[in-house]
């Protein structure tokens, strides 16, 4: 563990050699099993293990103590990236180290300053190989979804045991902790605009081996990357706080801008608005949802559905149960064979909610709608 004032920044130690007996609960965490959590990677980093998430198919989000050269105990970030390891497909590092990728590039955030924590705690490694057998984490960038109060699950490869750090390498998850103002934690440093704080008074949380590892939160229904493991106490028993994805977009952006998409419309060209991180057409311009289509060439989305044969529009399919799957204008509208639904503007050519066989209104079921020479699929999220 590297102790940086009062704090640690929770990385482990190395963990080739297997524990003696069979580890303990993570200090109220659970053991996972292999494909639980897919994009979860144990790092290795010269002598300090650290964890990790898939963000996308040659990124690995961690944090910044992670890269940083002097914490990790190396001479040059180039250092860093020669010996850094990533551990796919394994919950049990000491004794099946799983498939390894090498790091080709490895980043710290600029900002990131090991003596002053509570800001700036983000790191990317940069894979030699991609992996696609893996559907990468999707990562939050709204700070609105994840508030003060926010419930989320932590995974890691730390250590089971405070009073033995030596006790790591296997994989744990710690679900339902429940995010808590910074500020009633006496932490001292960071803010809750920078972090995700939660208090460990009941012996549960994160600790040495867990740094960089993702607090989870259901975000607009997907399994998000919010928070990035980045310190806590000493002795693991008060508290730990976690990096907030929301608040690093211009060191995401710097190196992996198609992972974010858009944030807002003015992150799009002219005639095009942005949705859920991507910019669509206009709606009701060329091409764009409500648009009166014949075929799935019509449409910006490649998806034309029909009301009734004479009236098609292009649409996206939706979640009838997410209050925000769709568009300002547009409710999700569902069928009764399929969980999913399709985007349909609430007041179609001015002829009032769209309304087929039922009540109108979102969610309802759309009873003749069917999909015209659909060529692909673009679920909202």
């Amino acid at each position: 563990m590297v102790f940086v004032g009062a704090v640690a920044l929770g990385l482990g130690s190395p963990v080739r050699a297997a524990p003696t007996s069979p580890p303990a609960q993570i200090i109220g965490g659970t053991p996972t099993t292999v494909g639980q959590y897919p994009t979860v990677v144990a790092l290795e980093i010269g002598n300090q293990l650290c964890t990790g998430t898939l963000v996308g198919p040659t990124w690995v989000l961690t944090s910044a103590g992670c890269m940083d050269p002097a914490v990790v105990g190396l001479s040059s970030q180039d250092q860093v990236t020669a010996n850094t390891e990533v551990h796919f497909k394994t919950v049990d590092l000491p004794n099946d180290i799983g498939d390894v990728v090498k790091a080709s590039a490895t980043f710290k955030d600029p900002l990131f300053n090991k003596d002053a924590l509570g800001s700036h705690d983000l790191g990317l490694i940069q894979l030699a190989t991609p992996v696609t057998d893996i559907t990468p984490s999707p990562i939050n960038l709204n700070a609105a979804a994840a508030p003060v109060g926010t419930i989320v699950t932590m995974v890691g490869y730390g250590t089971t045991d405070r009073n033995q750090p030596s006790n790591s390498g296997v994989e744990y998850e710690l679900r339902d902790r429940v995010s808590v103002s910074c500020s009633s934690l006496n932490i001292g440093t960071g803010t809750d605009t920078d972090l995700l704080c939660f208090s460990k008074v009941d012996h549960r949380g994160t600790c040495s081996g867990d740094a960089g590892g993702p607090a989870f939160a259901m975000v607009a229904g997907r399994q998000t990357v919010i928070g990035v493991d980045s310190f806590g106490d000493a002795a693991c028993a008060a508290y730990n706080a976690e990096t907030r994805v929301d608040v690093e977009r211009e060191f995401l952006m710097t190196h992996i801008p198609e992972l974010l998409g858009c944030l807002g419309d003015q992150d799009c060209p002219s005639h095009r608005i942005c949705f859920s991180h991507t910019c669509i057409a206009e709606p009701f311009g060329p091409q764009g949802l409500g648009t009166t289509c014949n075929t799935a060439a019509d449409c910006d989305s490649s998806m034309c559905v029909a009301r009734s044969p004479d009236d098609k529009r292009c649409s996206l399919t939706c979640s009838p149960s997410d209050a925000n799957a769709c568009p300002d204008g547009f409710e999700c509208l569902g069928s009764g064979s399929s969980s999913d639904g399709v985007c349909w503007p609430k007041a179609a050519g001015g002829g009032g909610c769209c309304e087929v066989g039922g009540d109108g209104g979102s969610g309802t079921a759309v009873l003749g709608l069917g999909v015209i020479a659909l060529a692909r699929r673009r679920r909202c999220r």
